[in-house]
């Protein structure tokens, strides 16, 4: 598998820059114009690397490597600083950033210290880990064995040899990206590629040439040709996660290759025949985004063909044991642990915690909770974080009088969460179970203005 490098700069050319130096040397890349971007997208899906400039505007550099050691402790940090800043880098350094490297920057420094990071970090072979890990999959390569989760196992057995476009449907953090490989490697297409793009976590202005390519030159910072995600997937698998985030013009081209099986790279008018299945996810309702004019009819009822929904962790609760010690199985391979059970009131406090984050979230606890164990062979429920021992939002009920419309029900509902969360929007949609963008969708929408609760 490619290791994933987050590029965070809030410069656009440096940004780009370094996003298709990366890709071209074989890794899989995505960007972020800013700290809180950045968060954004850590809290979305796994990164092995961050390379984050120094001076940002909405959030330092440093201010996002305080909260990556807080939340994101596995994830690995190289700053960038301006040239002769030296006091930036000794302060990055301290706070937990692997390597620093100066302003300008160097195509070729970036790689070696990048390439560096992987070569030292020696992971355990792949088939040795899904040897080890095995014994905890209960379908495939996935962990679980309630009710909920054994209807989404006869889903996938049901859809995957039939080549049609399935749709995932789900809150964030939930599985999805694993439910669509699943089915890719249960199919006749097994041999082919299987491609993941996260369209929610690309520029509006990059996603085009992301899915389809470009030609050199064919917008600023295209210095070369590029093959796109569908030539990348022929005769094979294109996923393509947070589909209701996509502009309309995209989705206008996404409709004519699925009509068609032809792309043309940005820039280019020559055909390119593609042979793709297409599998989609979203954590947001299309029907109503159709109402209001942003998603397309007609793509929706292309790609709404099979549809299979996963199950928030708070609806799958038996299987928390389960997920405990994959995890934990997990982590031992990766941090070289020897931790070797859960302690009986840890379990119980996973299971009555509510998970807003969903799988992504319960992963995190787990890492940070054998990360503060040590070298203890039990984790204790002194070892989870706060939130998870204490998970209360307030104790404050929410009144709703007979007769109130659903518009003020969900516009009430939202204003006590962002109260009950101090402001915080990330928290809020979690606790919500929808994505951040859907938050500031709703805010807007209701009129909300969040700083002011």
């Amino acid at each position: 598998m490619k290791p994933r490098i987050l590029i965070v700069d809030d410069d656009e050319n440096h940004r780009i820059g370094m996003m298709t130096l990366l890709e071209e040397e074989g890794f899989d890349v995505a960007g972020a114009g800013n700290g809180r971007e950045g968060i954004e997208l850590l809290e979305k899906g796994a990164f092995d690397l961050v390379v984050t400039d120094y001076r940002m505007n909405e959030m330092d550099g440093m201010k996002f490597l305080k909260h990556l050691n807080a939340h994101f402790p596995a994830v690995k940090v190289i700053m960038v600083t301006g040239f002769g800043s030296i006091e930036h880098a000794v302060e990055a350094m301290q706070q937990g950033a692997i390597n620093y490297i100066t302003k300008p920057v160097k195509p070729q420094k970036l790689i070696e210290a990048i390439k560096t990071v992987f070569e030292e970090e020696a992971p355990p072979d792949t088939a040795e880990l899904d040897e080890r890990l095995s014994k905890f999959y209960h379908f495939h390569k996935l962990v679980g064995r309630s009710k909920p989760m054994q209807r989404v196992y006869t889903k996938i057995r049901e859809v995957a040899e039939a080549d049609i476009p399935v749709m995932i449907l789900g809150e964030s953090g939930t599985g999805k990206e694993l439910v669509a490989r699943a089915i890719h490697d249960l199919s006749s297409r097994k041999d082919g590629p299987f491609v993941a793009v996260n369209t929610g976590a690309i520029p509006g202005e990059l996603i085009a040439s992301e899915l389809f390519g470009h030609l050199k030159g064919a917008f600023t910072g295209a210095i070369a040709d590029k093959k796109g995600k569908f030539e990348e997937a022929h005769r094979g698998t294109l996923f393509l996660d947070e589909i209701g985030t996509m502009s309309l013009p995209v989705q206008i081209s996404l409709l004519r290759v699925l009509e068609t099986q032809v792309i043309e790279r940005v820039g280019s008018n020559r055909p390119i025949q593609v042979d793709v299945r297409i599998i989609t996810a979203t954590n947001d309702n299309l029907e109503t985004l159709i109402q209001k004019g942003k998603f397309r009819e007609d793509l929706y009822y292309r790609l709404n063909v099979f549809v299979i929904e996963l199950p928030p962790l708070r609806d799958r609760r038996a299987d928390i044991p389960y997920l405990a010690h994959y995890y934990r199985e997990m982590f031992n391979i990766q941090l070289k642990r020897k931790v070797q059970d859960f302690d009986p009131a840890v379990l119980r406090a996973l299971e009555n915690y509510a998970w807003p984050g969903n799988i992504r979230e319960f992963r995190n606890v787990i890492l940070r909770s054998m990360l503060a164990a040590q070298k203890s062979p039990v984790i204790k429920l002194r070892h989870l974080p706060e939130e998870i021992r204490k998970p209360s939002l307030g104790k404050g009920a929410i009144v709703i009088q007979p007769g109130t419309s659903l518009a003020d029900v969900e516009k009430k509902m939202i204003i006590e969460t962002l109260k009950a969360v101090g402001g915080n929007k990330l928290q809020a949609a979690n606790v919500l179970g929808i994505s951040r963008r859907s938050l500031y969708n709703k805010l807007e929408e209701y009129g909300i203005d969040a700083d002011s609760l």
